[in-house]
């Protein structure tokens, strides 16, 4: 009796415990490390957050790695750049960027009005690619001799 009540108490107060960006429903930690959080209110969309040192590859990698593993995108289907890298609006202190694989009307016009480009910067709202470029440019996390 005693153990049930005290594992009943340990439960009520586990509730209790506020919920940071590395619980929130959906969020994952990439291969990589960089934590994703989906946003619940917009489907489609996704925030990534940057560790030190990373590139913009380094976030379109774990934006493609999302997409793909989590949201079971078509490998025909583009992730858009919603929210540039900058800091954070649900994270205060922390660096992101903000992508979609289901943009709006606005963000394809967005997205013509840019010039072709193969570089994987995250500085400007509209900037697409398919999961596979995002996967290609994947840093291995170990750099080993070919001998």
């Amino acid at each position: 009796m005693r153990l049930a009540l005290t594992l009943c108490t340990a439960l009520a107060l586990t509730a209790c415990v506020p919920q940071g960006p590395n619980d929130a429903p959906g969020a994952i930690r990439t291969f990589r490390g960089n934590l994703v959080v989906p946003d619940a209110r917009t489907p489609g969309q996704f925030e990534v957050f940057a560790r030190a040192g990373d590139s913009g590859s380094d976030l379109w990698c774990a934006a493609a790695e999302f997409a793909e593993d989590e949201l079971r995108v078509p490998v025909n289907r583009r992730i858009y750049l919603v929210t540039p890298r900058g800091p954070s609006q649900s994270r205060p202190g922390a660096t992101s960027a903000v992508f979609t694989v289901s943009p709006d009307a606005a963000l394809r016009q967005a997205a013509g009005a840019l010039p072709d480009s193969l570089s994987m910067e995250v500085t400007r709202p509209g900037r697409n690619f398919l999961p596979i470029h995002g996967r290609t440019v994947c840093r291995p996390i170990f750099d080993l001799p070919f001998d």
